[in-house]
């Protein structure tokens, strides 16, 4: 077992043999998901963290608790605890009927025409194209709002060869991490690969400055066009919606809260439970007979 483990379980009192095989049990599992996961037990982030409870989604609710304390317990002693901050108390999710009709945008069609406009590398793309694609998928695959976006700095992103973060400082300040998957990273990668400048911009436009809002919106509205949307589809919170309501079918509300940037779930959850419209379609088929 990890050193920093066994320190731990060294000096913490344990009121029966019992209690204490659970904890050993637990950090153990704890190492061995977060290392599997490229993470390193030394320097915990609370990505690894997070991802730790994303692998125990599956078992029982008591389990995910008991589990949160021993873990928070753990991180305490070693002076930790700030890394637990973004990560709520395991709780059962919550169920509503009421769900808002979410705008959304086929995520697979924008892919598809990046590709071809990466391909033929012409006009206005070619000068700067490579920050473009990044910027759109740092869009899709964390569902930043666009001034959280706009103010990324080169030292806010951590990308490693199987994790990466992104530190975002989002409405009033308020700081939280979210997870860049592997095409993002790849995107983010080959953009930041051919930066000479000095500027702590993760983007920059042209001229060398800090990308601003409406260059967002430029870029998208031509994206827009090329993609044959409606005029004034692709923007910026779309792009948001479209991140949070395909995530919600994979993570439990905390997290989805977490990542969204929500100080209060029943914001979150427009995106996660189904209306009656949605749940009649589902009842539908309830009981019809397979062929």
């Amino acid at each position: 077992m990890n050193p920093i483990i066994i320190q731990f379980m060294e000096n913490k009192k344990f009121d029966s043999r019992a209690t204490f095989r659970t904890f050993q049990y637990t950090l153990h599992n704890f190492l061995n998901i977060v290392e599997g996961g490229g993470g390193d037990i030394n320097r915990l982030t609370e990505y690894d963290i997070r991802y730790y409870f994303q692998k125990r989604e599956d078992k029982k609710i008591a389990t995910r608790q008991k589990e949160y304390s021993i873990i928070s317990s753990f991180l305490k002693y070693h002076n930790w605890q700030d890394r637990m901050n973004g990560i709520e108390y395991p709780e059962e999710k919550i169920v509503s009927m009421e769900r808002k009709s979410v705008d959304s945008v086929d995520i697979a069609k924008i892919k598809r025409e990046i590709e071809k406009m990466n391909r033929k590398l012409n006009g206005e793309w070619k000068k700067g194209g490579k920050m473009r694609v990044a910027l759109i998928y740092t869009l899709i695959y964390t569902g930043l709002r666009v001034s959280e976006l706009v103010n990324l700095n080169k030292s806010h992103i951590d990308i490693r060869e199987r994790t990466g973060t992104i530190q975002v400082s989002g409405k009033g300040n308020k700081a939280r991490t979210v997870p860049a998957p592997k095409e993002l990273r790849r995107k983010l990668t080959e953009y930041m690969s051919e930066r000479e400048d000095n500027h702590p911009a993760v983007f920059i436009s042209n001229r060398g400055d800090r990308i601003s809002v409406r260059n967002v919106q430029d870029i998208l509205a031509r994206l827009n066009d090329r993609c044959g949307f409606k005029k004034g589809t692709l923007h910026p919170h779309v792009l948001r919606h479209t991140f949070l309501y395909q995530t919600a079918e994979h993570v439990p509300l905390t997290t989805l809260t977490q990542l969204a940037g929500h100080d209060d779930p029943k914001t979150t959850m427009i995106y996660t439970t189904p209306n009656l419209q949605e749940v009649g379609n589902r009842l539908d088929n309830l009981y019809e007979e397979e062929d």
